[in-house]
């Protein structure tokens, strides 16, 4: 598992490099998790969410990133705003094909 995060952490750091990431402080965390779920076996993880803190401000472009993340790994994302926090649960899209 070591190996795998290393190379989730390498993609969230090369993302930053490439201009893919966006100025959100939780964009390398989003991109990791999707990355994880990606990477892993189908019958290893199913589904993973990450949960942190959102400005009012910032729900339109975290709801942007996490679309993106979603089609760059092509997964399904569930994205849940609430007053000052946010939710997201990526799962596999099982009907990509």
């Amino acid at each position: 598992m070591n190996q795998l995060l290393a190379r989730q952490i390498e993609q969230a750091a090369a993302a930053l490099r490439n201009g893919r990431s966006s100025n959100l402080a939780y964009d390398a965390q989003l991109r990791i998790a999707a990355a994880t779920l990606s990477d892993a076996a189908p019958d290893a993880i199913t589904a993973t969410t990450v949960v942190g803190i959102v400005g009012q401000d910032d729900a339109a472009a975290i709801e942007a990133l996490v679309a993106d993340i979603a089609a760059e790994f092509r997964l399904k994302s569930e994205l849940r705003l609430r007053r000052g926090s946010f939710s997201v649960r990526f799962s596999r899209n099982y009907d990509r094909g």
